[in-house]
């Protein structure tokens, strides 16, 4: 459980299917699941309430049982045979998708799940870190699921599924994700050996899986696409990242994924050549440019981060520590927020709540904006630094947490 609960703390937010879609893929079959679920399941909006994990599994199972034939009632008045056969099988994937959530998150307690945030972000780097963290995980948990429950209620989020549901692929969200949760089973069941790179290397993995348990030519190659983007941008092993690349290119026929992976591997070129940085032109908190251009003459040091991102939270005390080491030396700190510009008023409130020194910035569109894409960030938090005419020392550069980056900047400076 402890696994599962680092997994949502710590690792960086990358999903199995990317943000563009060259394949043409939609998710137009049940557009009210969310509201009807709410019907049955504590829920605000679209996000779960704790609520809704200290429920007995045989009561959610009940619940859930009870949501399926609400919506049931909608895919029966559907005509077209061959769209409500698809309308019910959105339903029966989603309906796997909320179960897997409830088994990962049963019996968490919001004050607990706050404390360890709390913990992780003030204590990362003390030398009782891991006691204080281990204290704070005993508490996370109000109750757990038994080995019996849970292998029961895992059993019925896999039993009985498809991995060769072409058309639903094309359609359903819910049959996708499903998909992601099948390819990660395989990867810690049947692939537990395979340890290529080890953490850093679980998309080599994933796509290894796909490649050897996939059969659907759609589904395969759209999985290949989205695992090889991942692995070209997450991986450090320039060997790795070609050879996925070269692999898929050779393989592919589709000309948008062929041209969007193309155009990872030139910024990953970019950035191992010591070449100019792509320039950005973002607001601060007080609403005025800041263009990276203007800060030539010093060394830049980026760290590109979110409100929402625990990982990133963690590193700003280590931040603020560098900052303050180095205030007189010949170097910027430069924080790029990719907080979606609705949330641009959250961010503001917490810069200056926070008193966050440096120079703070927003990204005009989120992970879409072109100086995040041309760093290939799909995760974060991400460090980049830039020398004084303007040339990308790293891409990605070491965090603040490390010592070594102090090292690092005394011999630069």
């Amino acid at each position: 459980m402890k696994q599962s609960l680092i997994a949502l703390l710590l690792l960086a937010n990358g999903s199995l299917f990317a943000q563009k879609n060259p394949y043409g893929l939609t998710n137009d079959l049940l557009n009210n699941k969310e509201e009807t679920l709410a019907k049955y399941i504590p829920m605000n909006g679209k996000e779960y309430l704790f609520a809704a994990y200290v429920i007995e599994p045989d009561e959610f199972l009940g619940k859930l049982d009870a949501f399926k034939k609400d919506i049931q009632t909608a895919i029966d008045a559907e005509q077209d045979a061959a769209v409500k056969e698809l309308k019910a099988k959105d339903l029966d994937y989603y309906s796997r998708n909320v179960l897997k959530h409830y088994i990962l998150y049963y019996g968490m307690d919001s004050i607990g799940m706050a404390n360890v945030e709390k913990v992780l972000v003030a204590k990362k780097g003390a030398p009782d870190f891991g006691k204080a963290i281990d204290s704070a995980f005993k508490k996370v948990y109000l109750k757990k699921l038994s080995p019996e429950e849970r292998t029961k209620l895992d059993d019925k989020v896999m039993e009985g599924g498809n991995s060769n549901e072409v058309a639903l692929f094309k359609r359903s969200g819910s049959y996708r994700k499903w998909m992601e949760e099948l390819i990660t089973r395989l990867r810690t069941t049947k692939y537990k050996a395979d340890t290529t790179l080890g953490y850093e290397g679980q998309n080599l993995v994933k796509l290894r899986v796909v490649q050897q348990e996939i059969t659907e030519p759609f589904i395969k190659e759209y999985l290949s696409y989205n695992l090889t983007s991942l692995v070209m941008k997450l991986v450090k092993s320039e060997t790795a990242r070609d050879e996925a690349y070269q692999t898929f290119m050779a393989l592919v026929t589709n000309g948008n994924a062929k041209n969007e992976l193309k155009q990872i591997h030139e910024n990953n070129k970019m950035m191992a050549s010591n070449a100019t940085a792509p320039d950005f032109n973002y607001v601060n908190v007080d609403n005025r440019k800041v263009a990276l251009k203007d800060l030539r003459g010093k060394y830049v040091y980026i760290d590109v981060w979110a409100t929402w991102c625990g990982p990133c939270k963690a590193e700003i005390p280590f931040l603020q520590k560098i900052e303050k080491d180095y205030h007189d030396k010949n170097i910027q700190f430069v924080s790029l927020s990719v907080d979606r510009q609705a949330d641009k008023g959250k961010w503001e409130k917490y810069v200056r709540e926070n008193n966050l020194g440096g120079i703070q910035v927003i990204a005009d569109k989120d992970f879409e904006s072109e100086f995040i894409k041309k760093f290939n960030i799909a995760a974060i938090p991400r460090f980049i630094l830039i020398d004084p005419k303007g040339k990308i020392v790293s891409g990605n550069e070491l965090r603040p947490s490390d010592p070594e980056l102090k090292v690092l900047l005394d011999k630069l400076l």
